[in-house]
């Protein structure tokens, strides 16, 4: 399947089904539905924009390109944290919110720096609420340009600046989101 109407059904699915809502301070405005309940949570949505500057830049500092199915995404949607199991993808917003993608990927200063210069990129966490950073291994790319999505021990970063690769969580984001795209709906977290 063409990976840009991949990403288009993905985003589809997402946006239908049931999402839990986000506290006020993790999503902009422009990403907001509806008025806020339970103390200033809102419902969200992904969006579609057209132009989406932050992501050329923030490629140019990576060790490699985004994997074609993730910069399909990414370069053309909007969207807050949100969960589906096992991963919670990091928020793309433009904001500099505690969860956003741009900011984990390159501007941490201690786990982006190991993790760029050994060719990895964090672009989620796990569902579990652990601290390990979930990123692409640009180490494996596939002749496509896809590479597998691997989660690291964020001990290891921390305390002996060394990369540790705890589980290959599944071969690439194009079959990650194929995967969720074939299966039965259910409540999207943040």
């Amino acid at each position: 399947m063409d990976t840009d109407v991949l990403i288009e059904e993905f985003v589809g699915k997402i946006n239908r089904s049931p999402r839990r809502r986000i506290r006020e301070e993790d999503i902009p405005n422009r990403l907001r539905e509806g008025g806020a309940e339970f103390g200033l949570y809102y419902d969200w949505t992904i969006q579609r924009f057209d132009h989406i500057p932050w992501i050329d830049s923030l490629e140019a500092g990576l060790p490699a390109a985004l994997p074609p199915s993730y910069r399909s995404l990414v370069a053309r949607y909007l969207f807050p944290a949100f969960e589906i199991p096992p991963l919670i993808l990091l928020a793309n917003t433009g904001q500099t919110l505690y969860h956003e993608m741009s900011m984990a990927m390159t501007q941490d200063k201690v786990l982006s720096a190991i993790l760029l210069k050994n060719g990895y990129a964090q672009f989620a966490r796990p569902s579990t609420g652990d601290s390990d950073p979930v990123c692409f291994d640009f180490n494996r790319r596939s002749k496509d340009g896809e590479c597998p999505i691997v989660r690291i021990s964020h001990h290891t970063i921390v305390f002996n600046s060394l990369i540790r690769v705890m589980e290959e969580i599944v071969p690439s984001f194009y079959e990650f989101v194929e995967q969720y795209v074939r299966s039965e709906p259910e409540e999207i977290s943040t």
